[in-house]
């Protein structure tokens, strides 16, 4: 007998052999036994008297270890004969490993394998035996070669014994459906090739439900471009798949698997992505590290991911299908016609999972008849429209969906993005029905006649400070400069004395229509931006005097000493119909935007139109619409339109506004 010496320390060993994935250990065993050619693999697990695990036994009926092979592969680390080939030498298949590490994997498993090998040899068939302990990796015992026994047949048979622990996970379900799912692509390929795991057939034409495969991509990644991704899926039906993403190379071998960590409601699958560059992952030892901080391989790993989970969106929508059409012809189904825009798309497939869910799950629903039917998933519409966050919480409280469903729908809602793209189409349609309003005001001859600035045109401003920026944090309707003043002393934490007060030039006290303020990036913390808001009724044209009335208000606020020596900005806003020629000639002057009077180091000056006014906020508008995909019908806009003007007439036959009812009260 010969005593093999690896050229490598034993802790060393220990650690290239080591794995927490103790069917992938098995499966190195397997893919061994196909590299030589086998066409029949089993696995068994050998079971003690009181019924738990003794051993584990790995036959194949393949070309067996030489004695000249085992002398070379069993001392050398890194350079197994695999290394030189790329298909076996008698049925063509690819070759899965090129490292010669898998034989090792036992030391996670057991304390000893044993090897006993038939081979065949210038025309007879030998036998030997070859021995490794998990204490020793470095060592192996090589028999000498002998004549078997009579009635041997060419092949392997791998034994691991005494185990180092019960391991009765690996004859679990989900143990063999792991496995399964590891060698499914194998035998597919190579449909006569049989793979037993303890007694029983891995049979993956038996166990598809369906598989989908992707077109070729290319991925560029922060370090490099990983090209030709192969990427596809099986379903499994039930319980035969494993949730996990299995990475091989360009032969389409598994070399790796991780978590799949998609949100696929009541699927099981399996992912396999194959790759060029999974095979450099994979000779780092790295395929199994959750968290890999690789650049490139995360980023390829997100892509798998998102790609996949919009897979099983689409499939979760067309599961659904049949009965979303039971309740379309049932006449309790809540929508009518196609979606009118992305945002509904999206929304009705989150509602189609949503009550596929409730329908599989709830027998109350099942039980219950139509108008009811029609009752619940009108309400669970509208909770998927208004208020997306709150429909998990619907799913628990009225149709006692089981958690594990739960976290999987409140998991799609943030993979959709529903909530966000939801919102943002509210506050679309919102705004494009102010302009419409506030167009109807200022440019309607029935309304451009007898519209306030006060109590009307301010009332709508108020609730639109969009109109003029996106950034205003605070408004103020119509308020004295006193007032002004105190509030901006609280932006910046100043003391101000409440005698204090702030007057025009002439002593006479000043009123601003709408008064905002936003906190900007700034080297100082305190620094803050203000603007100051003078609105004009549609048919008044603005002059000199409305000129001097604005510079007035600005120089009374510059003025103040409480503010000499803080870090502030200003806008000052007048907004009318029309200006005169005076005041065009004032703000078109070169080199400056349309529209700014005074340019400062600490404020501007502005003088608008309603119509450009409206004419920029409408721009910005049409930008953020088509890039959301969002329409607004005209019904929707008729609705929201008499909502608005109803809300404004009554704030408008008030004595003030809300919380600035003590304010107007004091007059500064």
């Amino acid at each position: 007998m010969a005593e093999l010496t690896l050229k490598a320390k034993h802790d060393h060993l220990a650690k290239v052999a080591s794995t927490r994935d103790y069917v992938k250990a098995l499966a190195e065993f397997v893919w061994n036994a196909l590299d030589a050619d086998a066409d029949a693999v089993s696995v068994e697990f050998s079971r003690n008297s009181l019924g738990g695990l003794h051993s584990i036994l790995i036959r194949d009926n393949g070309t067996g270890i030489s004695k000249s092979r085992a002398e070379h592969d069993f001392e050398s680390l890194g350079d197994s004969w695999k290394l030189q080939k790329s298909r076996t030498a008698l049925n063509s298949r690819v070759v899965h490993g090129k490292e010669g590490q898998g034989r090792l994997k036992f030391y996670s498993l057991a304390r000893k394998a044993n090897w006993t090998s038939v081979y065949e040899e210038e025309g007879g068939l030998l036998s030997l035996s070859i021995a490794i302990d998990a204490d020793n990796l470095h060592k192996s015992s090589v028999s000498e070669s002998t004549k078997p026994k009579n009635g041997a047949a060419r092949g392997t048979v791998l034994e691991l014994a005494p185990l180092k622990d019960t391991f009765d996970w690996l004859t679990s379900e989900e143990a063999r459906s792991e496995f399964g799912a590891i060698f499914a692509p194998y035998i597919l390929q190579y449909p006569s090739v049989s793979i037993v795991y303890d007694r029983h057939l891995v049979d993956p034409n038996a166990t598809i439900e369906r598989a989908h495969e992707f077109e070729r991509t290319t991925i560029v990644c922060p370090g490099r471009s990983v090209k030709d991704l192969a990427l596809r899926v099986i379903e499994w039906k039930s319980r035969a798949g494993s949730r996990k993403i299995y990475f091989g190379s360009e032969t389409g071998v598994v070399l790796g698997s991780q978590a799949a960590n998609v949100t696929a409601p009541g699927f099981d699958f399996s992912v396999y992505a194959y790759s060029p560059f999974f095979q450099g992952i994979a000779d780092a030892n790295l395929l199994e590290v959750d968290g890999l901080t690789d650049p490139d391989f995360a980023r390829v790993l997100e892509y798998i991911r998102d790609t996949v989970g919009d897979y099983f969106r689409t499939r979760q929508a067309e599961k659904s299908g049949e009965l979303i059409q039971e309740l379309i012809d049932a006449g309790v189904y809540p929508y009518e016609g196609d979606p009118r825009d992305e945002v509904e798309r999206r929304e009705r497939q989150v509602f189609d999972i949503a009550t596929h869910a409730v329908s599989s799950y709830s027998r109350d629903f099942k039980k219950a008849d139509n108008s009811l039917k029609k009752i619940t998933l009108g309400l669970l519409r509208e909770a998927i429209s208004h208020n997306p966050e709150s429909v998990s919480r619907i799913l628990r409280a009225v149709f006692n969906l089981p958690k594990v469903r739960q976290d999987e729908f409140s998991s799609l809602l943030q993979k959709t993005e529903l909530g966000h793209i939801i919102s943002a189409s509210s506050l679309i349609a919102d705004r494009v029905v102010a302009l419409k309003v506030l167009s109807e005001m200022v440019f309607e001859p029935k309304h451009r006649h007898t519209i306030k600035e006060r109590g009307e045109l301010d009332v709508l401003i108020r609730d639109n400070t969009w109109i003029f920026g996106e950034s205003f944090h605070f408004t103020m309707a119509e308020v004295g400069l006193t007032k002004i003043m105190h509030r901006v002393s609280q932006e910046l934490s100043l003391l101000r004395a409440k005698s204090a007060k702030a007057r025009k030039p002439d002593g006479k006290v000043g009123r601003i229509d709408s008064f905002m303020g936003r906190v900007v990036p700034h080297p100082d913390r305190q620094h803050r931006e203000f603007m100051l808001v003078e609105l004009k009724r549609p048919l008044l044209v603005v002059g000199r005097k409305e000129l001097d009335q604005l510079e007035d208000y600005v120089n009374a606020i510059l003025a103040q000493p409480d503010f000499i020596g803080t870090s502030t900005f200003w806008n000052f806003y007048l907004v009318s119909g029309e200006y005169d020629p005076v005041v065009k000639e004032r703000i078109t002057q070169k080199d400056r935007p349309v529209g700014l009077y005074l340019d400062k180091p600490n404020h501007k000056v502005w003088v608008k139109s309603w119509a450009e006014l409206i004419r920029d906020a409408e721009s910005r508008l049409q930008f953020v619409q088509e890039k959301l995909q969002i329409e607004v019908t005209a019904e929707e806009i008729g609705e929201r339109i008499a909502q608005l003007k109803s809300s404004i007439l009554r704030a408008g036959s008030e004595p003030s506004f809300g919380s600035v009812d003590s304010i107007n009260e004091q007059g500064e």
